[in-house]
């Protein structure tokens, strides 16, 4: 294990990259940024490792001199290199391919990675039926549950959603043989997200795909678009997050007895790309 850093406590390569270096000079005062970028044969770039800590593609032979710099090797190369399609992957696939790689490779007993984590977050209706055992008592049978999800999910898929939540004590029974969530599975649901949220983003995008277009399920969107300034820009983002802890304190000081189970999908984005350039 390197002495500077644990890998396999990362899943960004770049806050990896970050850490070591910053932990390396802590022991070594001239390895300072600059002096990575010598080490990677960049003496000309002393950007360069800013650059990639900021968001910059890293090639296939920077990848290479990387791990020649921090000594990795074996496992602990696969791992990086696993991070870093992770980030890089230009399709869904690709991203998913190296999350798999990077749970096998991860042995570590405390590793933020964990494969019924994974597999909780890959089908969007583990989470809602999670959420439907606070309104509804359920048991072994899920015919009712079945026929009321939306959109429609077999019953057997249901089966097998119970039993991941049961295996990572998400759940447990009542006193009345009803599976209910527990009470420290809120945290652990949480946790998790965090570490999926872009697979899991990308079905809930499909879901409200499904319900604009569904007649029969009730719905409230809206969609528009905008011109304003970058003091502007600022405000609505401030306020996007002020209305996203409003209805976090709404849901977590509701002491009566759940009885919906309401989806929430919130897209700020920009239609176009300012290059960051002082040429007029």
């Amino acid at each position: 294990m390197n002495e500077f850093a644990n890998i396999f406590e990362f899943t960004k390569f770049r806050k990896f990259l970050a850490h070591y270096q910053a932990q390396r000079q802590l022991k070594e005062p001239h390895f300072s940024r600059t002096e990575f970028c010598n080490l990677l044969g960049l003496p000309n770039t002393r950007s360069y490792f800013n650059d990639v800590v900021q968001g910059k593609r890293v090639t296939d032979t920077m990848i290479e001199r990387f791990e020649n710099v921090i000594g990795l090797k074996g496992t602990e190369a696969k791992y990086f290199e696993a991070m870093i399609l992770f980030d890089q992957g230009k399709s869904a696939e690709v991203k998913d391919k190296a999350f798999e790689t990077m749970m096998k490779l991860n042995k570590n007993s405390q590793a933020i990675l964990n494969p019924d984590s994974y597999a909780f977050f890959s089908n969007w209706y583990n989470s809602t039926l999670y959420a439907i055992l606070e309104v509804l008592n359920v048991n072994e049978d899920l015919t009712e549950i079945s026929q009321k999800i939306f959109p429609p999910v077999s019953e057997k898929n249901l089966q097998e959603s119970l039993a991941l939540m049961q295996k990572m004590n998400l759940i447990c029974k009542n006193e009345k043989g009803f599976w209910k969530p527990t009470k420290e599975s809120l945290a652990t649901v949480q946790q998790c997200k965090s570490q999926m949220v872009l697979q899991y983003q990308k079905q809930c995008l499909e879901l409200s795909k499904q319900a604009l277009e569904s007649k029969d399920n009730s719905r409230d969107m809206t969609t528009f678009t905008f011109a304003v300034s970058k003091n502007a820009q600022k405000k609505i983002e401030n306020a996007v997050e002020k209305f996203k802890d409003a209805v976090r304190k709404i849901v977590s000081s509701d002491l009566e007895k759940p009885e919906v189970v309401e989806h929430i999908n919130l897209h700020f984005f920009s239609n176009l790309t300012i290059e960051n350039s002082s040429k007029k």
